[in-house]
């Protein structure tokens, strides 16, 4: 008898997580191993799946370019939540609310092989910077550019933008160091290497939810899921699998 009634109880507690399981949709941009077309969709995408699972959801992503991405959260969508990997500072220029960190991101230089190592900001003074259009670069980047003593010059996406150091159109590219050593490795842009010293710190990278109740109550869920996650040990295992060629 008391294995019926658990039986039974296991039964409707399960019917109540499949009733109130839902979708949550959120934009990403192509930005590989973080996100993207890429295998799971890259790390951070495995980390929120992971971290909403915890309550019984499933994450539906949508890739676009960075800035459609934003403004398709953000911009009154009955559907899409939020977006990322976004920076505390692309959030707030968006007007959205911040999770808890979902990874870390840290920016450097790009540059030529061979060529000399810049040591201090005056060394970037009047150089041509690559930069992809909507992208946090960094405080200290980012004063040099609004300063025009460092040439922004602006792509569309972070291969676009490596290329361009390539074809001498720039001095440096700004990027992630995991996106160039992934798009180094799979564009074999052999000719290229990071500037031994990096442009910003460590820093997080977070879901930016938008303002409607919906979207505000999945933020909380998401963090309760966050905090049983082991986000570093995600994006080791993550690039570890990519880097031996693969699917992790």
């Amino acid at each position: 008898m008391l294995r019926t009634v658990l039986a039974g109880m296991a039964l409707v507690l399960g019917c109540s997580q499949a009733a109130w399981a839902e979708k949550v949709e959120l934009a990403t941009l192509d930005w590989p191993p973080y996100s993207g077309a890429i295998a799971e969709q890259g790390f951070l995408s495995v980390v929120l799946r992971q971290a909403l699972a915890y309550s019984g959801h499933t994450l539906q992503v949508q890739v676009y370019p960075w800035n459609r991405a934003v403004k398709t959260a953000m911009g009154g969508s009955n559907t899409v939540l939020g977006f990322y990997s976004a920076s505390r500072l692309e959030c707030s220029a968006a007007k959205g609310t911040t999770s808890d960190p979902i990874g870390y991101f840290q920016f450097g230089l790009a540059q030529a092989k061979g060529r000399p190592q810049w040591q201090t900001t005056q060394d970037l003074e009047g150089k041509r910077v690559g930069v992809v259009e909507g992208y946090d670069n960094g405080p200290e980047l980012t004063t040099l550019m609004e300063s025009k003593r460092v040439l922004a010059d602006v792509a569309i996406n972070d291969l676009a933008n490596l290329r361009k150091v390539l074809a001498q159109r720039v001095d440096y590219a700004s990027v992630d160091l995991l996106v160039f050593n992934y798009l180094q490795r799979e564009h074999e842009l052999h000719g290229l290497e990071l500037a031994k010293q990096p442009v910003t710190g460590r820093l997080p990278l977070y879901v930016c939810f938008n303002a409607s109740p919906r979207a505000q109550a999945m933020l909380q869920t998401l963090n309760a899921g966050l905090k049983k996650v082991d986000v570093q040990a995600v994006a080791q295992n993550y690039v570890r699998g990519i880097t031996a060629g693969k699917r992790p």
